[in-house]
C-alpha cells in the first residue's frame, strides 16, 4: 500500500500512480513508464518530455518519524511472539506428551537436514526452483 501526499488516499498494492489524483510516487515517469529523478526535465532511457508529476517531497522529520514507528511496532510484535514461544514451551516442557513431542520433532528436523546435505547439488536447486514457482504461481492468484 501506499499513500499519497497530494490527496491523501492510501491506494492497495504496489501502484505507480495515485488513484484519486494521478500523480506518481517517488519517481517522474515517462509515458513508457521509465523511472527519473524529480529534477528531471527529459526521460533518460527514451527522451520523451512528458513525464508524470510526482507527489509532494516527505519531509525528513516525517520519514524518521515512520521509521521509528515502524520499528517500535516491529520490537513489540517480536517481544509478543517471543514471550508466546517461552510460554509455549514452558507449557510443552511441564508435561511428558510435550517433551516427547519437542524430541520427536527435533529428531525430526536433523534426520531431514541430514538427509537435504546428502542430495546432490543438482537436485537441491532442481527443488528449490521448483518451491519458488510454485510460491510465485500462487503470489499471482
Amino acid at each position: 500500500m501506499k499513500y499519497c501526499y497530494q490527496c491523501g488516499r492510501i491506494n492497495p498494492g504496489d501502484p505507480l500512480f495515485c488513484n484519486s489524483c494521478g500523480r506518481s510516487f517517488d519517481w517522474k515517469l515517462c509515458p513508457r513508464l521509465h523511472p527519473n529523478a524529480r529534477s528531471a526535465e527529459v526521460c533518460c532511457r527514451c527522451g520523451s518530455r512528458e513525464l508524470s508529476t510526482p507527489q509532494p517531497r516527505v519531509s525528513f522529520g516525517w520519514n524518521i518519524l515512520e521509521w521509528l514507528g515502524r520499528f517500535l511496532i516491529g520490537m513489540v510484535l517480536a517481544f509478543l511472539i517471543l514471550l508466546l514461544a517461552y510460554e509455549l514451551l514452558l507449557v510443552l516442557l511441564g508435561s511428558t506428551e510435550g517433551q516427547s513431542a519437542l524430541l520427536l520433532l527435533g529428531g525430526m528436523v536433523l534426520v531431514l537436514s541430514w538427509i537435504w546435505g546428502k542430495l546432490p547439488e543438482w537436485l537441491r536447486k532442481f527443488i528449490r526452483n521448483r518451491l519458488r514457482r510454485r510460491r510465485e504461481r500462487h503470489a499471482e492468484d
